[in-house]
């Protein structure tokens, strides 16, 4: 990224462009290269006052949004004010994550010593992506409170969280009190994971997540007070303007001003001065005006997909109203644009959601308005009852009805959702991309779109026989072998407390690749690291066959010289000698994947140790292997020099987790891969790493290699290193 004097040169020529007009057509590139050197040079200078004063600080920060609970602590975003005691000012202070041994509120401040770490997420084709999501919200790195140190916190009155707690003493005890406080906050962490998968199934998320239609509507609300004031007075002209966005404000406020908020806030300031102004200009113009300033005051947020989706929802509504120029009734009206939307957003929410849900329509026909004229109108009442305050338990009440009516409503919505694979979104965008064109098209023109489109559907690689994927979940193991659109999964990675890595990152991978049966289901042990969510992965996929090396929890057992054919592989069992009450390391169901009509292989041993390794080499033919998974994660305790003699293999891959708490892989263990002549890689360094295997041989691809391999990850995940 260049320095900061580079912006003195495009702002010159910006400059001297207003006066020679031969240069104004570098105006919008050289004004987009100053956003971008003042946003991405700040950005790193407050990466580098962070990380170069060392891992091990003092600290001094100041909490900036609600603490959830998380495994070992708490965490929540905070803004450091000093280092070592030395006070940074305004544009040198950075935004972090702060994990405390104890719960924060908003206001308060903690000066503690702390460790510093960069943000490292795991990468994978699907699931959450922690590098780029910190990247958008503006986060310089992790800060861990050293909990052997002393620390002390001084508590600062905040109107916000004395109004947040006082809405809790009131909803906690309500049945829909997380979706209250989702509403009125922005605070999602108290939605059960059950509401959450309905409220994507009837396609009603948008009604919970604060975004731009709550913006919207309290902005109605404002601007009908404002109404009611200017027929009072016609000295109250700009009544509706004001009230209608300082309502806005202040529930932009209550939820932090968050990203999403601001902008859906700005949006509607750029109403209010398009109106007043009366700028006349196309629908068009309008939008990439508004979308050019967002991206001028919130450039981070070009990665983040909540921006494209709102902007995508404005485009269809103008042209909506473009098209629809003829004086309709008002419910014509209200269905005609809900049936546009929901045509013309499906494919993108199929993009970024790989599914949409058929039922989005109905729900929201509904629900829309259920919202706009009920739910949060009665939120909001029953908000002001409580700040000024009156005895407001009754309207609560009254409020947590009506989210009960979209609770009961939406349980009928499960089979409503419809998995997409990336193949189809592709054909999903070809059909209406297709559609669009061929009725503006000459002959000769809709001939040529067939021929085009035709080609695209076309699968220009090579056919590959097998697919080994090796997905990145940190430290743990989760594996799955694809053959002819069926898939063998071995082992699940870790769960916690509401989700697991099976959940959120295997399921939606197998969906995107167009798996339709998971025919293998293989659990080396059950340490949570292996097998967390090994019962979703049962209840989601009921596979076929379901094979463990522990007694009572499978249709099948793991034990040594037991084959299984699958297709064109074969699925032979070499440990251990016998199943086993509590399957544990030494116990892991070391299987070995031979291709045979190829003769290529791969051995998946778990997390077999170094007594079941010398048991192992005893038959060294049987351990010869193209593609070897490193037991325990590349432990000393395993990979003894003779077992990875016997293999032969040519490519090591270890599932691990980058700087992990357990270091590991062993640099030992690591140099006797490479003095056999192996390739070695390991997910922490590369991401989800697969194989694709074809007559010929096989091809490596490396996730954090390929295109998502951007220069923003390099910071967040290494800060100055």
């Amino acid at each position: 990224m260049p320095e900061w004097p580079w912006i003195i040169p495009c702002l010159a020529i910006v400059a001297l462009s207003l006066k020679v007009n031969k240069l104004r057509v570098f105006l919008g590139s050289l004004a987009a290269c100053v956003v971008v050197l003042t946003h991405s040079n700040l950005l790193r200078h407050q990466t580098d006052t962070l990380f170069q004063a060392g891992s091990n600080l003092t600290i001094n920060a100041e909490v900036d949004s609600f603490f959830k609970q998380i495994s070992h602590g708490f965490q929540g975003r905070a803004v450091v004010r000093s280092i070592n005691g030395q006070t940074l000012n305004i544009y040198e202070r950075p935004t972090v994550w702060l994990k405390a041994p104890v719960s924060l509120n908003i206001g308060q401040t903690i000066t503690a010593k702390v460790d510093i770490k960069p943000i490292i997420g795991q990468m994978n084709e699907v699931g959450f992506d922690a590098e780029k999501y910190a990247y958008s919200q503006s986060i310089a790195g992790r800060v861990v409170v050293d909990k052997k140190a002393s620390f002390f916190v001084e508590n600062h009155w905040s109107l916000r969280y004395a109004i947040y707690q006082a809405v809790s003493d009131q909803v906690d005890t309500l049945s829909n009190g997380g979706l209250i406080k989702a509403l009125v906050f922005g605070v999602r962490q108290g939605i059960p994971d059950e509401v959450s998968t309905q409220l994507r199934d009837s396609g009603l998320s948008h009604l919970v997540a604060i975004s731009g239609l709550h913006i919207g509507i309290m902005f109605g609300v404002g601007w009908l007070v404002g109404t009611l004031l200017l027929r009072l007075s016609f000295h109250f002209t700009l009544a509706p303007v004001i009230t209608g966005l300082v309502t806005a404000s202040l529930y932009a406020w209550l939820a932090g001003f968050s990203i999403p908020t601001s902008r859906a806030l700005m949006m509607c300031l750029f109403l209010c001065l398009f109106q007043s102004m009366q700028i006349k200009t196309s629908l068009l113009f309008k939008w990439l005006l508004v979308l050019s300033i967002l991206l001028s005051i919130w450039p981070r947020s070009a990665v983040d997909m909540s921006l494209w989706m709102s902007m995508a929802a404005v485009a269809i509504i103008l042209l909506f109203l473009s098209l629809n120029r003829n004086r309709t009734s008002y419910w014509k009206t209200v269905i005609g644009l809900q049936l546009f939307i929901s045509l013309l957003m499906s494919p993108v929410i199929g993009l970024l959601f790989d599914g949409f849900s058929l039922g989005s329509l109905i729900y929201n026909l509904v629900f829309v308005p259920w919202f706009s004229f009920v739910v949060i109108p009665l939120t909001f009442l029953s908000l002001l009852m409580t700040v000024l305050p009156v005895d407001s338990e009754l309207l609560w009440h009254w409020t947590d009805l009506s989210l009960s009516v979209v609770i009961y409503a939406m349980q009928f919505a499960s089979h409503a959702w419809v998995d997409l694979s990336s193949l189809q979104v592709k054909f999903l965008y070809l059909a209406i991309g297709a559609s669009g064109l061929y009725f503006v098209l000459s002959n000769f023109g809709r001939i040529v779109l067939v021929i085009v489109a035709s080609a695209l559907t076309i699968n220009w690689k090579p056919t590959t026989e097998w697919k080994l994927v090796v997905l990145d979940v940190g430290h743990g193991l989760a594996l799955v072998i694809i053959q002819d659109s069926k898939a063998l999964v071995y082992d699940t990675g870790t769960a916690w407390e509401k989700s697991s890595y099976a959940e959120q990152v295997i399921t939606p991978y197998l969906v995107r690749t167009g798996v339709s049966v998971v025919d293998y289901f293989i659990v080396s042990h059950f340490d949570n690291d292996h097998a967390g969510g090994w019962k979703s992965i049962i209840d989601r996929w009921k596979p076929q066959h379901f094979i463990t090396s522990q007694f009572g929890h499978s249709d099948d057992v793991c034990v040594k010289g037991k084959i299984w054919q699958w297709h064109d592989l074969t699925l032979e069992a070499l440990w251990p000698q016998r199943i086993v009450t509590r399957a544990y390391n030494p116990h892991s169901c070391v299987i070995k994947v031979t291709h045979k009509l190829t003769n290529q292989s791969v051995l998946i041993p778990g997390d077999v140790e170094a007594v079941a390794e010398w048991m192992l080499v005893r038959e060294p033919e049987k351990l010869n292997s193209t593609v070897v998974i490193v037991p325990h994660h590349g432990s000393k305790t395993s990979s003894l020099p003779a077992f990875v003699k016997a293999t032969n293999l040519e490519l090591a891959i270890a599932s691990t987790a980058y700087k992990g708490r357990w270091n590991l892989p062993s640099s030992d263990v690591v140099k006797r891969y490479l003095r056999q002549g192996a390739v070695w890689l390991d997910t922490g360094t590369s991401g989800q790493t697969s194989i694709n295997f074809y007559t010929d041989g096989y091809q490596v691809e490396q996730l954090r290699q390929g295109k998502r391999q951007a220069w923003y990850r390099q910071m967040m995940r290494k800060g100055v290193e």
